[in-house]
């Protein structure tokens, strides 16, 4: 399959180390060193146990003419996506599916701009990566890949099967859910409690669980989230929601939220689309979120002190 990864950062990367050991892939990316040193180098994974895989994979500039592709993941920040779909319209073909795996919350609304909502694929990734150098990540944490149809039904289903395909040849673990809007709060929920904290404390992740002060204000972000999501039309037991997003940073606690990650190289961050996503619907279903607005505020004063 020919396969086009937009965004060749921490997580884009580590799907293309995956994907490559079956599939024609292809990664754009706007920032043109680390195109080089991929095509110099190659992808190198690093896994925790200090096992090494490269593999050989093309890069090129985003907005590059390689031609239609069957599948396009979206892996850029999610601030950034419409415009990289503009820039990379040349991909899409009358078949082609389009999957986000991204963090943050609207990125299927921004891509359904450029694609029929039956050939968008919406998931979260249980995985977690980080960029160690040029071309090279840590792949700190591991799990399934979650998928569903951006619009149920006969066409979307068969988008979403074949996407999994896709994955599952390369041994990538994948569920197909019926309710992909329970998952994508899901994951929403850990970014909201785990990544502007992270970035703020400039702190590991499981520090966020493991310090009791911490804690207390993940749990009260939480809360938040879920009471937002009932609002928007998704239910949630609240104690079942906090220790869920309790597992996944224990699951991952040597690893660094991207959000952090973004601090230690000064680029802006998807605070907007993240805490500022619940924020703003709260507000719209009249109800107050002041620990997801803080954070949305905070994170704003940090890159504006850049």
């Amino acid at each position: 399959m020919k396969v086009a990864i937009i965004g060749a950062g921490a997580m884009g990367s580590l799907y293309g180390v995956y994907l490559a050991s079956r599939h024609e892939v292809t990664l754009l990316d706007s920032y043109r060193p680390q195109v080089d040193a991929i095509n110099q180098n190659g992808l190198t994974k690093v896994e925790k146990d200090d096992g090494e895989t490269n593999v050989r994979v093309k890069a090129v500039p985003s907005g590059s003419g390689i031609g239609v592709q069957e599948l396009v993941i979206v892996f850029v920040k999610s601030i950034h996506t419409k415009d990289a779909m503009q820039e990379n319209r040349g991909l899409i073909g009358p078949d082609t599916i389009v999957m986000t795996l991204q963090n943050g919350a609207g990125n299927n609304q921004d891509i359904a701009a450029f694609v029929p909502r039956e050939r968008i694929v919406v998931g979260t990734s249980s995985h977690n990566s980080v960029t160690v150098g040029p071309a090279k990540i840590f792949h700190s944490g591991c799990g399934p890949t979650n998928i569903g149809p951006e619009k149920p039904g006969e066409e979307g289903g068969r988008a979403v099967e074949k996407a999994a395909q896709a994955l599952r040849a390369c041994g990538l673990e994948v569920n197909v859910m019926e309710n992909i809007q329970k998952i994508l709060w899901s994951k929403l929920f850990v970014n909201c409690g785990v990544n502007a904290l992270s970035a703020l404390m400039q702190c590991k992740i499981g520090e966020v669980a493991g310090n009791p002060a911490l804690w207390k204000i993940c749990t009260r972000i939480v809360y938040e989230c879920v009471l937002v999501a009932e609002a928007d039309g998704t239910y949630f037991d609240r104690k079942e929601a906090l220790e869920n997003v309790k597992k996944i940073i224990l699951a991952d606690a040597d690893g660094y939220a991207s959000m952090y990650q973004d601090r230690q190289h000064q680029r802006r961050t998807e605070i907007d689309k993240i805490n500022g996503v619940v924020a703003g619907l709260a507000a719209e279903y009249g109800l107050d979120a002041p620990y997801n607005r803080m954070l949305v505020d905070l994170i704003h004063g940090v890159e504006q002190s850049w």
